[in-house]
């Protein structure tokens, strides 16, 4: 009787303690929404500031641009912290309004010159650890049909894109 007392002890700690990895990190992401970074540089501000503790939802790693003539391609490498990300659509399109929005933690985009992006490239990585692997969890893309060459931008023109999931 006492063996199984403590096995379902066990079992209950190893449960809490994944639920906590897996959306913990939501309740520290509500109690400090705004972090301390500096624009240009996209480093904290002041380190002490920004704890292991502290780990955003979803948080910016990289971005790079591929500009063209008519439009740019906006690439971005994202960090979820999470165990795993049972609906990727669902996740998708939330990280997808979080760039058009521009509250991607980590990284401030300028759409002031060139505007919004004509194609999304996004590549999620599960973890800090995962990305300096390489082991990428999946990759986004937010397209348009290419008959429509790059007329069309990720903010006003919500309906012309597609969106595709492709797992790694």
């Amino acid at each position: 009787m006492k063996k199984k007392w403590i096995t379902l002890f066990i079992i209950s700690v190893t449960i809490g303690i994944l639920a906590c990895l897996q959306w913990g990190s939501k309740i520290m992401d509500t109690l400090t929404p705004n972090p301390h970074f500096a624009p240009l540089t996209q480093h904290p501000i002041n380190k002490s500031e920004t704890t292991e503790d502290n780990i955003p939802l979803i948080e910016g790693y990289s971005s790079t641009i591929e500009s063209f003539r008519n439009g740019y391609v906006q690439d971005v490498s994202i960090l979820s912290h999470r165990i795993f990300i049972p609906d990727k659509e669902e996740f998708a399109r939330e990280v997808i309004q979080m760039i058009i929005d521009n509250s991607l933690k980590g990284i401030l985009f300028s759409y002031d010159i060139n505007g919004y992006p004509n194609e999304l490239h996004i590549t999620v990585y599960l973890n800090e650890a995962a990305h300096r692997r390489g082991n990428s969890s999946f990759k986004i893309s937010y397209t348009q049909d290419i008959q429509n060459g790059f007329r069309y931008n990720i903010k006003d023109d919500l309906e012309k894109f597609s969106l595709e999931i492709f797992e790694e």
